[in-house]
């Protein structure tokens, strides 16, 4: 039965305190079923002196919360007694009294303390038929003159109980009865006189045996029933605990079914509440920010009016639901609770919660394996995970040449590779086709054409649908026929417009969009610029859409993304809080870039660790750039919201929680974990973050900066779009050189061939400028670069040609 109970709660491991070895006898199977692989079980014998602290000072330094009990009935208050003078009876100890007349003792003063105190009973002292008995013998006894010590007498009914022992030989009278009555029925007995110093024996007495094993009775300890062996069977052993109404049946055991409890788990939790009604727990904390911050106030505060923050509503909000008191205690070494391998302890406020110097440890605390084995948890009330705390990357100037920025380095090679191959190709295949070679004027005067045929109305579609200009526009009929008459009366002389210089500069115009004022005739030089104004409608397109973004949107180079990129370099250094979870994480991470990570920290002179989240938070702007700090993703939520120079970098790198802790076997984690989850049902705890992360304390105000500068849009200054004033300058210069470059040139030819000197000659076309600016030569004159009788002039009236040779 005892193994029963020790595996149906659970125990990992526990100390067993006996009287004499006869206890040890009784509790050999307890010992057996406790294999290699568990913890190990203690085992402490009882001093004959009626002073036990000693002994339960041990067991309190062993933290050891599990206790079975075997000795004396006589003895089992006096020890709990001092168990609890030094404090081994709080709400996370729990005793199996192995007596079987836990009943028979006054328990009444450790009926409130919440300790866990229960036993097995093979007697139900409260049963009517037991009463019956007890009140019937007590009154017999009390008629004859003699007083009956059988128990105490409680004041709830006036019970009095009865010792199981008692209740036994009871039981084993009226069974030797009722079998020799059903022995002196079956046959005669012979009634004789026996010596106990004879070897003779009674003839009838393995008859009167055998009818005590088969014999079924209900006596004061329930069914009496008997194996073949002789040993009692089917029987069943109350369990019973300990609570503010006293003793109390909680469930049943018996051989066949094991441990069953009766008490349902709304009852059981009930109680739990009942206990907690009114109820100060301590709560062990430390002061981070927004979890557990000192009040801000003009005179000095004490007590649980000192603290605020996000853990403190968060306990009260618990306290208004389970209705206990608080009160807050901070850690004395300020530290969350991280384990020493060296020393074998913990520290922070996992050991006040081992100590049990605290009932409850809220703050930042994260959820973890090693935690897990030492401390309860509750259910989780935030998720987070781990991320990094880096400084805002700085804004960077504008590139003069931005506008080149919305395409790669690549992209403008191809296209401007594109462009003279289309050029060459476009020059290649108008000197190829026949239908690009063309006279200036045909010599029937009288014939007209319409130049809206079938292909230049598809020609047309196509290079309106593209953006591009053509050489002819639509008009009303009958308009559209033109007379192709010659002006003068000279032989027709076929020419090609698509001179290498044209064909770049009809390339160059579709793909600035603009045109130009030579267009393809023929279907192959029309497929080719149909293609080309296809990219160049494409790449215009994407080349605008991208501009956009690039000119107004400010650049903020940062050197680290993720955390990937922390361990791919060693310029930045980066670490997290000593002895935390974060720590802890890297610490024990399998993955071969945290596992980098780690030794980079562990390794770092000075030491990259923080002893407190301000700190690392302070060292990240101090460091300019030099310095990332890896901590919570809620704690940068917080400090981002507060501090503008700071963001988070890169995702998060797991996924974990903040709990409740409490000591390990914690009567009230249930409770807790229920009003947590009822809290985050009714959107309470977002309520809560959302003030002590965007409200309190300085939250929202990069929000508001965030806000302003994204409602009013960038406007466009001369470092945006300079570049684009630089090419153009430049542009008009190498232009200009260009022109004089041609004006010298023509000017020398034409000196040449009028055998008068350059400077003459420059002066004169220069003087012609001037004064025609229209840019045609006027009567006798000369234009500029041309001759006084128009043959040498560059400036030729457009369609005709002087030249009787093909071009």
């Amino acid at each position: 039965a005892y193994v029963d109970l020790v595996r149906a709660w659970g125990w990992r491991s526990f100390t067993i305190v006996y009287e004499n070895s006869d206890g040890l006898v009784r509790l050999q199977e307890l010992l057996k079923a406790h294999g290699p692989s568990e913890l190990p079980v203690a085992v402490r014998q009882l001093p004959d002196s009626h002073d036990y602290r000693p002994l339960l000072k041990q067991i309190k330094n062993s933290a050891e919360s599990h206790i079975v009990l075997d000795c004396a009935t006589e003895r089992i208050r006096d020890v709990l007694q001092q168990a609890q003078q030094i404090g081994m009876m709080s709400d996370y100890h729990s005793y199996l009294i192995t007596s079987l007349d836990l009943h028979s003792v006054d328990l009444e003063e450790f009926k409130y303390g919440g300790t866990n105190i229960t036993a097995l009973r093979l007697l139900d002292p409260e049963r009517a038929d037991v009463q019956r008995v007890v009140r019937d013998w007590v009154y017999d006894e009390a008629r004859k003159g003699r007083k009956l010590q059988l128990g105490h007498t409680t004041a709830k009914e006036n019970m009095t109980f009865i010792k199981t022992e008692t209740a036994l030989m009871y039981d084993a009278v009226h069974l030797f009865a009722k079998a020799l009555h059903d022995l002196d029925t079956s046959q005669q007995i012979d009634v004789r006189p026996l010596s106990c110093e004879a070897e003779d024996t009674w003839p009838h007495g393995y008859s009167l045996i055998n009818y005590m094993k088969i014999v079924e009775m209900k006596g004061l300890t329930g069914v009496i029933k008997f194996d073949h062996q002789g040993f009692r069977s089917d029987f069943t052993l109350d369990i019973i605990e300990l609570t503010r109404d006293g003793l109390q049946k909680a469930g049943t055991w018996n051989s066949s079914e094991g441990v069953n409890y009766t008490r349902s788990y709304g009852e059981n939790q009930k109680q739990i509440v009942e206990i907690l009604q009114n109820k100060t727990l301590i709560v062990t904390t430390i002061l981070s920010s927004p979890y557990c911050m000192r009040r801000e106030a003009s005179e000095k505060l004490t007590g649980n009016a000192q603290f605020e923050g996000y853990a403190i509503d968060l306990i009260h909000e618990i306290s208004k639901i389970l209705g206990f008191n608080y009160t807050f205690k901070l850690a004395p070494d300020g530290r969350y609770g991280s384990y020493n391998r060296e020393t074998k302890e913990w520290d922070g406020m996992i050991r006040e919660l081992l100590e049990q110097r605290a009932d409850l440890a809220i703050a930042d605390l994260t959820i973890t394996y090693d935690r897990e084995q030492v401390v309860d948890f509750t259910m989780p009330f935030m998720n987070l995970g781990i991320s990094v705390l880096y400084r805002k990357p700085i804004k960077q100037p504008p590139n003069l040449f931005s506008f080149l920025s919305p395409l790669s380095l690549d992209v403008w090679i191809y296209m401007a590779t594109a462009y003279l191959g289309v050029s060459v190709l476009l020059f290649i295949l108008a000197r190829f086709t026949p239908y690009e070679w063309h006279p200036t004027h045909t010599p029937d005067g009288e014939k007209m054409e319409n130049i809206f045929s079938l292909a230049n109305c598809l020609w047309f579609a196509i290079g309106s649908l593209m953006q591009q200009s053509c050489d002819f526009l639509p008009k009303f009929s009958p308009y559209e026929w033109d007379s192709p008459r010659n002006c003068l009366d000279e032989p027709p002389v076929l020419e090609n417009q698509f001179t290498l210089l044209n064909s770049l500069w009809f390339t160059i115009g579709s793909l600035m969009q603009q045109g130009s004022d030579i267009a393809p005739k023929a279907v192959s030089t029309r497929m080719v610029a149909g293609m080309w104004w296809f990219f160049t409608l494409i790449m215009i397109s994407s080349y605008t859409a991208n501009l956009a973004a690039f000119l107004t949107v400010e650049r903020m180079d940062s050197p680290i993304e993720s955390a990937e990129d922390l361990a791919k370099q060693t310029k930045i250094k980066y670490g997290a809080l000593k002895g935390g979870s974060t720590a802890a994480f890297f610490r024990d991470s399998n993955f071969s870039t945290y596992q980098r990570m780690w030794s980079f920290m562990e390794s770092a002179r000075p030491s990259v660790f923080a002893t407190s989240n301000k700190e690392g938070e302070e060292r990240v702007v101090r460091g300019k750039g030099a310095y990332a700090y890896l901590m919570e993703s809620t704690t940068i939520e917080y400090v981002v919201e507060r501090n503008c120079d700071l963001t988070q970098v890169g995702g998060m790198l797991d996924s974990k929680g903040y709990g409740i802790a409490m000591p390990p076997n914690s009567p009230y984690r249930t409770a807790i974990s229920g009003a947590v989850l009822k809290l985050q049902e009714e959107g309470k705890l977002h309520i809560l973050k959302t003030k002590w992360w965007k409200e309190k304390r300085g939250g929202g105000s990069c929000r508001d900066e965030t806000s302003k500068s994204s409602s009013t849009a960038n406007e466009l200054g001369l470092a945006n779009v300079g570049g684009v004033f630089v090419v153009l300058m430049g542009g008009m210069g190498v232009a200009c050189v260009i022109a004089v470059c041609e004006f010298v040139w023509k000017s020398r030819k034409v000196a040449v061939d009028e055998r008068a000197s350059l400077c003459s000659e420059m002066a004169s076309e220069l003087r012609s400028a001037l004064k025609c600016p229209g840019g045609g030569s006027g009567g006798g004159g000369s234009g500029p670069g041309g001759t006084r009788d128009g043959a040498g002039s560059p400036y030729l009236h457009y369609g005709f040609s002087t030249k009787s040779q093909l071009h």
